[in-house]
């Protein structure tokens, strides 16, 4: 008798695990999340246009010290920009629109940028041995750095809050607006990855007297941004 419930409650179980998969299929292959998938994907590749910090610093990385410094580099502003959508969706954005909040965040994100730049402007490291091996410090390092610059930028959570909005207007609050911005998440992991990739290839390439000044140009591009931040905490 035991054997015989046993078994129909086995039945009852894989039937509504057979439904449930079903449901779920059929909710991904709905056209309408396909669609803020695509729109949502191609935000996040438009981004590509976006030349700020962290596109320098990703570039710096890369060509330093190689693809996987690059790499982590981009999972560092991968992860800060997964925390900056996360903090906006669930209410951060009256605090993120504050004037006085954005003047601290601005303050500090200039501090960083401006002794990120003069490092780079002074002591520009070309004498990097190629067969140096990463690590664990080495890639915590790299991750940090990406976040860093990433997240102190209040501009990036302006831009999160354009996105979280037009996905909110397209798409209203249920599971069509989380594809949306994960697909754009996606999409700058893949322009991110893009740009390590083409940066470390042509590593090879360039003579290293090149390589220090290209390494002090971005080191006033850095201090650079560094002082617009300063400029908009004052203004």
């Amino acid at each position: 008798m035991l054997t015989k419930e046993a078994s129909l409650f086995s039945k009852r179980d894989s039937s509504f695990l057979g439904m449930t998969r079903v449901k779920n299929k059929v909710e991904l292959n709905n056209p309408i999340t396909q669609v803020a998938f695509a729109e949502g994907f191609l935000i996040g590749l438009g981004m590509v246009i976006f030349i700020g910090p962290v596109f320098f610093t990703l570039i710096k990385s890369a060509l330093s010290y190689g693809f996987w410094a690059g790499m982590m580099v981009a999972l560092g502003i991968f992860i800060s920009d997964v925390v900056c959508v996360g903090l906006c969706s669930f209410g951060a954005i009256p605090y993120f629109k504050n004037p006085e909040n954005q003047f601290w965040l601005a303050l500090g994100g200039s501090f960083i940028l401006v002794s990120i730049g003069l490092k780079y402007l002074i002591k520009p490291n070309t004498n990097v041995d190629k067969d140096l091996k990463l690590r664990a410090g080495h890639y915590t390092t790299y991750f940090a750095k990406g976040f860093i610059v990433n997240f102190v930028n209040p501009f990036v959570f302006l831009v999160w809050i354009g996105v979280i909005g037009l996905a909110q207007t397209k798409h209203g609050s249920g599971q069509e607006l989380w594809v949306f911005l994960g697909a754009a998440l996606l999409g700058i992991l893949v322009t991110d990855s893009a740009k390590v990739v083409f940066a470390d290839r042509i590593k090879k390439l360039i003579q290293p007297k090149f390589l220090r000044k290209a390494y002090q140009v971005i080191g006033v591009v850095m201090i650079g941004f560094g002082m617009r931040l300063l400029w908009f905490a004052l203004a």
